[in-house]
Order: C-alpha cells, then sequence, then structure tokens
C-alpha cells in the first residue's frame, strides 16, 4: 500500500512540473548594460564591472558610480 502512495505521489509531482508554466530565459545575474562613452571610447557599462576612478565623473553621466572595491583593491561600477 505505502509504494503505490508513493507511485502516485511521484505521478502527481511530474504532473504538476509538466503543468507549470514555462519560466522566462532571463536570469537576475544578466546585466543590461548602458552604451557609453567613456574615456573617449564608446563601451557597454553595467553594474560590477571593473572601472577606472579617474572616470568616476563620467560613470556618473550614465547612472553608476565606481566607488565598489573588491578584497583585491579594483573597483566596480555599481
Amino acid at each position: 500500500m505505502n509504494a503505490r502512495r508513493s507511485l502516485l505521489g511521484v505521478a502527481a509531482a511530474l504532473g504538476l512540473l509538466v503543468a507549470a508554466p514555462a519560466a522566462p530565459a532571463h536570469h537576475a545575474s544578466v546585466a543590461v548594460c548602458k552604451s557609453a562613452t567613456i574615456g573617449g571610447q564608446h563601451k557597454c557599462i553595467a553594474r560590477g564591472q571593473y572601472c577606472a576612478v579617474r572616470f568616476a565623473s563620467q560613470y556618473r553621466r550614465y547612472g553608476l558610480s565606481c566607488t565598489k572595491r573588491d578584497v583585491n583593491g579594483r573597483y566596480h561600477l555599481q
């Protein structure tokens, strides 16, 4: 009897997986980049990317800041 209940439970769970709508293919970790001109060069910038402090005012123009330092002393956009 317990084996039958287990089998029914597995079948019901599989049915729910098949009936569930597909989730969108977007991931939270995928950053949308902004087309920008930084240091006279056209770049695609986004949060988390390395940045140069000397261009901090140019990053601010695009709504980002170059203030986050990692353990290695490198700056990242946020």
